[in-house]
């Protein structure tokens, strides 16, 4: 079964009412979130809600600004927020098995369960948010200044960012988390980025170039 094309207003009624039963914590984290574009008329939002899990054998991205699955999301290749104008939310209830995660600028990924990307995640870019109830597990990890938040066990053997816990009940920062970075010319030399960046100032931006044009951290 395919994704259902929703009213924005049901989107945000069906995603209130599945979040009113996960844990306080949790539920606390996503109610915090405007789910939806700020000034966005809700008439204008194009919605997507999946009932139960899907599997897709090759990339996922979202046509709908605002996506929901109810249950795991296992895909095989990509799993993309990233667009023209940003500002998507993908909130998966449930786990999350991809490939690879782009998470574009002012865009939101809510994943209540566990995070695994057998390849890589870049999550970096102003004014977007990363959030995992469960465990994240990903061998590459880039997440420059903006903040991971993860309920569980943190995994990531080439990481330049930096994780906070989920919020404990009625406080809105977590505590920080574990999160053992690599050096900028580490990262660098692991991307095939090594004689090209020759300051840490000029990372993310030849990171950043890269993944628009290619949709990949690796080189292809």
């Amino acid at each position: 079964m395919g994704l259902e094309t929703v009213t924005a207003q049901e989107w945000l009624d069906r995603v209130k009412q599945r979040a009113s039963k996960l844990p306080n914590d949790l539920g606390d984290c996503v109610r915090r979130f405007e789910l939806t574009p700020a000034g966005m008329p809700l008439e204008d939002i194009e919605a997507g809600y999946q009932k139960g899990g899907l599997s897709l054998g090759n990339d996922f991205r979202p046509k709908s600004l605002v996506t929901a699955v109810d249950g795991d999301l296992a895909v095989d290749g990509l799993v993309s927020t990233q667009g023209e104008d940003g500002n998507a939310t993908l909130i998966v209830f449930g786990d999350l098995r991809c490939r690879s995660l782009i998470n574009d600028w002012g865009s939101i990924v809510i994943v209540t369960g566990s995070l695994i990307a057998d390849e890589w995640v870049y999550a970096a870019r102003e004014d977007s948010s990363l959030i995992v109830g469960g465990n994240f597990k990903t061998p590459i990890f880039i997440g420059a200044d903006i903040e991971l938040t993860v309920g569980g066990i943190l995994e990531a053997d080439y990481a330049y960012g930096y994780a906070t816990n989920l919020p404990e009940s009625g406080q809105v920062y977590g505590k920080d988390k574990s999160l053992e970075n690599r050096s900028w010319r580490e990262i660098a030399a692991r991307l095939g980025l090594g004689h090209e960046v020759t300051a840490e100032d000029a990372l993310m931006q030849a990171i950043d170039l890269r993944v628009i044009t290619t949709e990949s951290l690796l080189p292809r």
